[in-house]
């Protein structure tokens, strides 16, 4: 019989530790509707004219800054945009592979992007604009440590742990992207030198609202 993950195991205690908190928060709120203006878009094709110019490891940074956009930006793409970027936007609800053994259920209308050769191996946007990160790599350094260079560009704040165990975290953060206010929630993992990092942002969610989104998507994966 395989092991379970013990990021899987890290999952489920994240979960029961926030069961009372789930059944505290009204999850059936109606999010605002999107309204950003051509700028974002402007954004997003800098870094498409910045991928075209760059050499292959900008390149991987300019691909991994994408979905840190706004979804109606995004939307904008054509195919051959979108292309370039590997990402695909899904017409119905889609079982994403996390793992081999664990998928999170996106809603249609979302884009996913996985980046094989990368530290980000999975990017999810959805259309009330939360994005989902994944990344994983090898490193002997400690977890706080990695999510921060992770997030170095984003010069996170309010750091706040919600879960802290020696071989995982559940993180809360804020920053400033492009004007804009930013919420997030990230849960650490550490086994045998590889770092884990699942990552929930969004600028119009309260911390109250992408806390519960957060645990929603967690659940899911820790079945």
């Amino acid at each position: 019989m395989n092991e379970r993950p013990v990021w899987k195991t890290i999952l489920s205690i994240a979960v029961c530790l926030f069961a009372v908190i789930r059944l505290a928060i009204t999850c059936s709120k109606t999010s605002n509707r999107s309204s950003y203006s051509d700028t974002s878009y402007e954004n997003v094709n800098s870094l498409i004219q910045n991928y075209r110019n760059k050499d292959l490891q900008s390149n991987t940074d300019e691909s991994n800054d994408l979905f840190y956009e706004n979804y109606d930006s995004i939307n904008k793409l054509n195919e051959a945009e979108k292309a370039i970027f590997r990402v695909v936007k899904v017409k119905s609800d889609t079982l994403v592979p996390v793992d081999l053994t664990s998928k999170i259920s996106v809603e249609p209308k979302s884009f996913i992007q996985k980046n094989h050769d990368d530290s980000l191996q999975l990017a999810v946007k959805l259309p009330d604009n939360t994005s989902i990160f994944l990344h994983a790599y090898s490193s002997k350094d400690g977890m706080m440590d990695n999510f921060k260079a992770l997030k170095k560009k984003k010069n996170i704040a309010n750091i706040k742990l919600k879960l802290d165990e020696p071989d995982s975290k559940f993180v809360g953060y804020t920053y400033q992207y492009r004007g804009k206010k930013y919420n997030g929630y990230a849960l650490l993992a550490r086994e045998n030198g590889q770092f884990t990092s699942l990552e929930f942002e969004n600028n119009k969610l309260s911390k109250e609202d992408l806390q519960m989104k957060a645990i929603t998507f967690v659940s899911q994966i820790a079945k």
